[in-house]
């Protein structure tokens, strides 16, 4: 490894040209996060009272819903939920995960901040930023609870594949439940039922404050970058030194 990199740093100029691209395609490919980024900078957090409609807003708040659900594997009462699914296959000599279900809760949910309320409609332009209430997992050797078996086949899962045997999965489930802190970027509007979030503009939901998002996604860009940078400058050096 020590060689490597010696000999990587003693190269010629296209090498580090390689890197310096690798780095920018990195952050290419990080346009979307870094967007989120600058959205949330450039929107101060405010009182939900004082909001004008169409305005692009920032809330922190706490969730509500007159009416609560309950998550699929769990069963935890919540107003939002969110599942992943994955199960690890085999094509020839690797193995991947591949997300076999996914789904979020439709139903509407409040944020409240003292001020005032605003209603959120989940929607396909909703990104969710939670942490993970429940991690499980299984193998050939060792199963799923049975709870969770049982959701999942409720879901349309099969745990087990030839032979009876254990499939390799995991399960990820994510709530909102009532009284958790929540953190919104949207854009606000107003009708007869008060003031609601935008469901055809880009929204982020998430039960991370804002500098910790802001610390995620600056730490998701910094390693697609350093990614970008290592992969450019060792396949020059490679054809270089081939």
């Amino acid at each position: 490894m020590s060689t490597f990199l010696s000999d990587l740093l003693n190269n010629d100029l296209s090498v580090i040209l390689a890197g310096v691209l690798g780095g920018f395609l990195g952050l290419l490919l990080s346009y979307k996060l870094i967007g989120k980024m600058i959205r949330m900078i450039g929107t101060a957090t405010g009182e939900i009272s004082s909001f004008l409609s169409e305005e692009r807003v920032e809330i922190a708040g706490k969730a509500d819903a007159q009416t609560t659900i309950q998550s699929p594997i769990t069963k935890t009462s919540c107003v939002l939920w969110q599942v992943a699914v994955a199960e690890r296959r085999s094509s020839g000599k690797s193995s991947h995960w591949v997300t076999v279900f996914s789904d979020t809760s439709v139903a509407p949910f409040d944020v409240y901040d003292g001020t005032g309320r605003v209603r959120v409609y989940p929607s396909r332009k909703m990104e969710i930023f939670l942490k993970d209430d429940v991690k499980k997992s299984s193998g050939v050797f060792y199963s799923l609870d049975e709870q969770t078996q049982t959701a999942l086949s409720e879901l349309g899962v099969n745990t087990k594949g030839l032979l009876g045997l254990n499939k390799s999965m995991r399960v990820q489930e994510r709530y909102l439940q009532q009284g958790d802190q929540v953190y919104l970027l949207g854009r606000i509007l107003s009708n007869r039922e008060g003031k609601v979030m935008d469901t055809d503009s880009p929204l982020v939901v998430s039960d991370h404050s804002e500098l910790r998002l802001l610390g995620k996604f600056a730490g998701q860009v910094f390693l697609n970058v350093l990614i970008g940078i290592v992969s450019g400058a060792a396949l020059a050096f490679f054809f270089i030194n081939r």
